[in-house]
């Protein structure tokens, strides 16, 4: 009791600076929004994203804007450290990259959400609450399957780890369908159906995952079809100088006994030719199907090089090569 009353004063002192702290960051944000009229494109953001009236609060109050990816690159370069699709800096605002293809519907909005939750993580307090969901997070990331967000999760650890916690509240929050009672008790504070935003993350990523695992199928067959490909030529040029071996041999027999009858020797000889002519028509049906799948994979990895070019600068996926074939049909053998 003689504790309480020593310390009674600093406790009530420090009580009312935390309340006052926390009033001062209410009234600032507030003084922000009474005049901020959200544009439709960040209110058209927000309502698809299923934020709730605290999540638009921390949103709005940061003004976001979308932007070119030219300025967004610049504007975000000090705060991340992979693909740049938009960014939370303190006491500037949320800035959004634009992105119109439509093939990547969902970006924009998974990203709005992303970096709110940036915000809110880094409003919490530093005590009890962070504390706690940092526990939760770090128990998530453990139990997680996903392996491109585990790699994600590692490169922030790499390149900065003391971004790792509020990148993992933010990804688990957007990307992640299955998560504790906990964490979705937590992100219920946010959006009312998280299930829509994870939807919009699954949606582009599976476009990205579909042309990349149709392209390491066709890459495979292609390995295995020039692994054929290439014994058939094997096949066709020894044919080919077995025939001309014979042919040659054949003609200078004749030229010395030209009064034997060598029609028996010609039409086995002719024979030979009509099945070299059949495996030069194979393997050219060969060539052609590779080529064609040659030309499917390579319009693969222009499409998944053009998808990622529209986010950021990168260098061109490796192309398949064409092939070519320069066996020529034999000429049947005439007395």
């Amino acid at each position: 009791m003689n504790w309480l009353k020593r310390h009674l004063g600093t406790i009530i002192t420090t009580a009312v600076l935390i309340v006052g702290v926390w009033h001062i960051q209410d009234f600032d944000d507030w003084e922000k929004l009474l005049t901020y009229q959200a544009p439709a494109q960040i209110a058209r953001l927000a309502t698809t994203t299923t934020m709730t009236d605290v999540a638009r609060r921390l949103f709005y109050v940061n003004k976001p804007t979308i932007e070119s990816k030219k300025l967004a690159l610049n504007l975000c370069k000090s705060s991340e450290h992979t693909v740049v699709l938009g960014c939370y800096v303190v006491g500037k605002g949320i800035f959004l990259q634009d992105v119109t293809d439509p093939r990547l519907q969902g970006v924009m909005e998974v990203t709005a959400a992303h970096e709110m939750l940036h915000v809110a993580y880094q409003r919490m307090s530093l005590f009890d609450d962070r504390q706690k969901l940092n526990q939760q997070l770090k128990a998530a990331l453990q139990q997680l399957q996903n392996p491109r967000i585990k790699q994600l999760i590692e490169t922030y650890n790499e390149q900065d780890s003391d971004s790792v916690l509020t990148e993992l509240h933010s990804i688990l929050g957007t990307e992640v369908r299955d998560l504790s009672p906990e964490l979705e008790q937590h992100y219920r504070q946010y959006f009312t159906d998280r299930s829509v935003i994870v939807a919009l993350s699954e949606r582009y990523e599976s476009v990205f995952t579909a042309l990349r695992d149709k392209a390491k199928d066709l890459s495979q067959q292609l390995k295995t079809r020039k692994s054929t490909m290439e014994q058939l030529v094997d096949r066709v040029k020894n044919e080919s100088e077995s025939i001309e071996l014979g042919h040659s041999t054949l003609q200078r027999s004749i030229s010395v006994n030209p009064q034997v009858n060598y029609q028996s020797e010609i039409s086995s000889l002719n024979d030979r030719v009509r099945s070299y002519n059949q495996l030069v028509t194979q393997l050219r049906e060969q060539t052609d199907t590779y080529n064609q799948m040659v030309n499917e994979h390579n319009s693969l990895s222009l499409e998944e090089k053009s998808l990622v070019e529209s986010l950021q600068n990168t260098s061109s996926p490796t192309a398949e090569n064409h092939v070519t074939s320069s066996i020529e049909r034999a000429t049947a053998v005439t007395p």
